[in-house]
């Protein structure tokens, strides 16, 4: 007798099913392995659910470390960071269920070209004083890009916080076909498989930063295999090379926020906010090394009592006293 054989589901292709008791209906968004749909609830509301495909992270874990934050997450009372109504879980897959907010992407905004520099500026604090609310309380977003960030009229909303596989990096790097959005938004940590902190966050916030001041994408290629590489090989490119206006500094700002090394970057996103406002000189932000001391011969003291007596001598007044000094 043959065993059974359970199919695998692709995630976005799931419209008009059930899964945990929601009604997918149209989907507004979606991965090589994950996908975004309106749903209904069982209470007949409109909701957002997200998927993630069990090769990005065992849906077990990834539900399990989702149920553990949402109580997290509710008690920031933050209101530009959208909830976790509900984390679901199947053999297949797991996801999250959020609230449905009729906002536009950043991405799209971005891509359109209707962001002056008020609207950027005012996107960016709003986005800095949410992820630091976060931070403070151990959390990270994990998955912040232009396509999460929605805005409706001015205001901002972070959508699909830490609902995201642990796996995105490196299946991205193995699949040169993957369709990986925001991938230039990545850590080099997280492509590498390790398990991210506020740090990711931080590079994902410079990222950002960048590519609203040049108005153009940090990594430009269209394979997401190609930009994770380049996240991990190569140094941040110049923000002032791409926009003279930038001031050299901020480009110095930036670079340290996309360090490859997360101990290289800011401690927090607010550190990173106010360097941006206020940029520190260059010779502050890169002061030389000292010179190295010349090396001492073994039992030579490199400064002898009598050689400090007459260093000090030249310092204090002719009436000075120096009888504690000598020995």
């Amino acid at each position: 007798m043959r065993g059974r054989h359970t199919r695998r589901r692709s995630v976005a292709t799931l419209e008009g099913t059930r899964v945990a008791g929601y009604l997918l209906q149209d989907r507004l968004g979606q991965g090589s392995h994950t996908a975004v749909y309106r749903a209904s609830a069982p209470s007949g509301e409109w909701c957002a659910l997200k998927l993630v495909d069990a090769q990005l992270e065992d849906g077990a874990s990834l539900a399990a470390r989702l149920r553990r934050d949402a109580p997290l997450l509710a008690h920031i009372r933050d209101p530009r960071i959208l909830p976790i109504l509900d984390p679901i879980a199947s053999d297949d897959m797991a996801g999250a269920v959020m609230p449905l907010i009729d906002g536009r992407p950043l991405r799209d905004l971005m891509r359109g070209g209707d962001l002056d520099f008020d609207l950027a500026w005012s996107i960016l604090t709003q986005v800095a004083d949410s992820l630091d609310s976060a931070h403070r309380r151990g959390l990270t977003y994990k998955v912040l890009k232009p396509a999460n960030i929605l805005v409706r009229d001015a205001s901002v909303y972070l959508a699909e916080f830490g609902v995201t596989g642990r796996w995105a990096g490196q299946v991205g790097l193995a699949a040169p076909n993957c369709l990986l959005d925001g991938a230039q938004y990545l850590a080099p940590e997280q492509i590498l498989g390790e398990e991210p902190d506020h740090r990711a966050d931080i590079y994902a916030f410079g990222v950002l930063a960048f590519e609203l001041a040049t108005s153009t994408a940090l990594h430009a290629d269209p394979e997401p295999s190609t930009i994770l590489q380049r996240t991990l090989e190569a140094p941040p490119p110049s923000a002032s090379a791409r926009n003279p206006q930038i001031p050299t500094e901020v480009d110095w700002v930036l670079r340290r926020a996309l360090a490859r090394d997360p101990e290289e970057r800011h401690a927090s996103v607010r550190e990173l906010i106010e360097e941006l406002v206020c940029p520190p000189p260059l010779e502050v932000v890169y002061e030389p090394p000292p010179e190295p001391l010349e090396p001492v011969e073994p039992g030579q003291a490199a400064v002898t009592v009598d050689s400090l007596i007459d260093v000090l001598s030249g310092l204090l007044a002719p009436d000075g006293d120096l009888e504690a000094l000598d020995g």
